[in-house]
């Protein structure tokens, strides 16, 4: 089959390029800077485009037999770290008033966590612009990565993620995934919308639970990319969950 795989430069989409190679599959990887595709094979072509571009996108999708997207949005984390390092320094090595201490110790970390994890478009935008350009191409199949937390599957990415990572970092990147699900639920496509856990980049299992009750409020789960990138690909043909959005975890 032609493959069309948009975020084939991420974690996932890497791992889904490489797979649908080795099963013989034509790829074209959507990427804006295809220097970062670190793969050579005469099936694998690298297309450069921008997922917010409608015609750059429409140009890819014409010709294919399915899609998958595994776009993402990367948070800053180092360069927070690096922040709140550089603040406690600077409080411990130079005398400052009582005030001036307090906004550089806390409120310079806080401002960089809420500047990072502000509300962001990309995630239902690009989407907006995919299943638009399969709409009007003809072409049906559309099988897409979101996460645990979004939808129906809210508060079951584990406690730290919950009472944490959620409220701090990923709160808006969520809400972005919720509407990018709506997009793709209110469209015409055969769609498969796939929930994976915390992600890893351990090896590939091939074994894995799948389904609505799948992820917990308390318990913590991983899976690999190597591993969704695998259920991503079965999809593609597979009947089971079509129109239907399966959790996935260890």
């Amino acid at each position: 089959m032609k493959l069309l795989v948009f975020g084939a430069t991420g974690g996932t989409g890497r791992r889904i390029v490489e797979q649908a190679l080795e099963q013989g599959h034509v790829v074209t990887a959507f990427a804006r800077e295809p220097k970062k595709v670190r793969l050579a094979h005469a099936n694998l072509h690298v297309v450069r485009g921008d997922v917010l571009h409608p015609d750059s996108v429409e140009s890819a999708v014409v010709g294919q037999d399915a899609v998958l997207s595994a776009l993402g949005v990367r948070l800053p984390i180092r360069a927070l770290i690096l922040i709140v390092v550089a603040c406690q320094i600077i409080v411990r090595t130079v005398a400052l008033p009582r005030a001036a201490a307090l906004l550089v110790e806390l409120g310079v970390p806080i401002l960089a966590i809420l500047l990072s994890s502000r509300r962001k478009t990309v995630l239902s935008e690009g989407t907006r612009n995919i299943v638009r350009a399969m709409e009007r191409a003809g072409i049906t199949r559309f099988v897409c990565e979101s996460s645990l937390g979004v939808g129906d599957s809210k508060w079951k990415l584990g406690v730290v993620h919950n009472v944490i990572a959620m409220p701090l970092f990923l709160r808006n990147i969520l809400a972005d995934k919720e509407e990018q699900e709506r997009i793709i639920a209110d469209s015409s496509l055969d769609w498969v919308i796939v929930r994976p856990t915390v992600l890893t980049n351990g090896p590939r299992r091939d074994a894995y639970r799948v389904g609505a009750d799948v992820g917990h409020w308390f318990v913590p789960s991983r899976i690999s990319r190597a591993d969704v990138a695998a259920f991503m690909l079965k999809q593609v043909t597979d009947q089971e969950y079509l129109r239907k959005t399966p959790g996935l975890s260890y």
